[in-house]
């Protein structure tokens, strides 16, 4: 069959880690796609994330609706080899933050939450992480809010 393929170079200072080669790689590989829509009533902000991952370490690889209840399952990896906590936005409403196993299943205590948008999870190096973020079940949407749909 035909096959494609594209490569890039990304010349940079210092080592691959200090120039994000991996963030640079996810750039690449992935481009925003902008959809145009119909017009509608309403005003939107000039900028909204959903989730927002404030670790330049860490790479947000899913983001799913939870399979049991009215959540979303949030899988990230740590990729410098650099431990810490990394600091996740969520939409607005979260009742409660804990890490997860591939089942979706809490495991351990329930992570430090902010104004239940902001969550604290402490991440090892070179580590796959998974984070549930649960929601009231009759939840009515917020801005930002996941829906149960």
């Amino acid at each position: 069959g035909h096959n494609h393929f594209s490569y890039a170079l990304y010349p940079h200072a210092s080592d691959w880690k200090t120039a994000l080669t991996v963030r640079r790689g996810y750039d690449y590989n992935y481009k925003l796609q902008a959809m145009q829509v119909e017009a509608h009533s309403g005003t939107l902000p000039p900028e909204h994330s959903f989730i927002t991952v404030e670790n330049k370490n860490v790479v947000l690889t899913a983001v799913k609706k939870a399979e049991d209840a009215n959540g979303i399952i949030l899988r990230f990896y740590e990729w410098a080899g650099k431990s810490g906590n990394v600091q996740i936005q969520v939409p607005k409403g979260a009742v409660s933050a804990t890490l997860a196993n591939l089942m979706e299943k809490p495991e351990g205590t329930a992570l430090e939450m902010t104004n239940s948008d902001q969550v604290t999870v402490p991440v090892h190096p070179y580590a796959i992480v998974t984070v549930r973020i649960d929601y009231p079940r009759h939840h009515r949407r917020q801005s930002n809010a996941p829906s149960a749909d």
